[in-house]
């Protein structure tokens, strides 16, 4: 999307030397997802005001002026994205329609200096995915073979189903399966396959979840095979309860634990269980099912956290965070939250959010 600058100006005569503040470049990408949002209908009277809303923002200072032109640079050319700011709204109206309409991808010059290639990586593949979700959606259905997949948030899976095999690939995020029996055609073997390796299900329930640099796996029950890519003579039989971490080459971690194994597919069930997981590391997981950046100051990032969250409400979660720790949640915009110390609670009783005691 492009919107004129106003009469006389230019990005040149508005450049400073110094950067942006955050919360320029932050307003600026909210009203580019608003905009991108709003229907393109010009008659709409919701949309008009919107636009008319935004465009008093423009106006009235010219770091906003500034700060939009960059985003709108950014976004034309769409090579490189500072991840901090860069939301997935691609929306789908249903599973052939959906890929088809992307409502924003966001980038802000000078926010960072970290920047991925549009081109190079799993975004686009996940777009072309067969089966995807956006931020904060999950989705099940059921395979023609009697397959359950469940996609947790922010997921994309491609499928290939022969004559001889069933495979899926997991593109980007986080699936739990229910292999279906397959009588009708012979009883295909069931894989799954991973950046890292493959998994062939026997007869079983698991979940996978694909990281940066590993992949993980928790069986619920039956039997899960882990064949690493490049160690294909190190493959590993996981069975009910049991689950790893593995890379290209090996198996990294591995557990047997049902409470764990169970704990990894709460997911389907709009939960997130977590024990004695450190605060930092527990946004960041809350933070995969909402919408723009959920940080969390160093001080406080190795508060223990343990109980179980619902994942569609995390704005729920995160009140209810400040009245149980000793932390302040600041809301800056609706996309950049961040958890700081604060004086509510107590450092060394902490109540349970969505649980029925307290720790000491």
């Amino acid at each position: 999307m492009s919107r004129p600058m106003p009469a006389g100006q230019s990005a040149a005569s508005l450049a400073a030397p110094a950067p942006l503040p955050e919360a320029v470049t932050l307003a600026a990408t909210e009203w580019f997802v608003r905009l991108q949002a709003a229907p393109h209908d010009d008659a709409n009277a919701d949309t008009n005001d919107t636009h008319a809303a935004w465009q008093r923002w423009h106006d009235a200072d010219p770091r906003h002026a500034l700060a939009w032109q960059r985003l709108v640079d950014f976004g034309a050319h769409l090579r490189t994205i500072p991840p901090l700011v860069a939301h997935n709204t691609l929306v789908r109206a249903n599973a052939n329609q959906g890929r088809r309409r992307v409502l924003g991808l966001i980038a802000v010059a000078g926010v960072t200096g970290a920047v991925w290639s549009a081109s190079d990586s799993n975004t686009v593949r996940a777009w072309r995915a067969d089966l995807s979700t956006g931020v904060g959606e999950r989705r099940t259905v059921q395979l023609a073979d009697g397959t359950v997949l469940a996609l947790n948030t922010d997921s994309a899976v491609d499928m290939h189903f022969s004559q001889d095999v069933r495979r899926l690939r997991l593109v980007r995020g986080e699936i739990a399966i229910t292999t279906g029996a397959d009588a009708d055609h012979g009883h295909r073997p069931f894989f799954v396959d991973t950046a890292q390796g493959s998994l062939q299900a026997l007869g079983t329930r698991f979940a996978v979840r694909q990281h940066d640099e590993s992949a993980a796996v928790a069986v619920q029950e039956g039997a899960v095979r882990v064949v690493p890519a490049n160690a294909t003579d190190a493959a590993v039989i996981l069975t009910a309860g049991q689950g790893a971490t593995f890379d290209a080459t090996a198996l990294r971690s591995r557990f047997d634990d049902v409470g764990v194994a169970n704990a990894a597919a709460a997911w389907t069930q709009g939960m997130l269980v977590v024990h004695a997981m450190p605060l930092g590391a527990f946004l960041a997981e809350l933070g995969r099912y909402r919408r723009g950046h959920l940080g969390c100051a160093p001080e406080i990032a190795n508060l223990p956290m343990s109980g179980i969250y619902p994942v569609d409400d995390t704005d729920r979660v995160l009140d209810m965070l400040s009245r149980a720790l000793p932390v302040d949640v600041q809301r800056y915009t609706r996309w950049f939250v961040r958890v700081q110390p604060g004086g509510n609670g107590s450092a060394t009783t902490r109540r349970v959010i969505g649980g029925d005691r307290t720790h000491t």
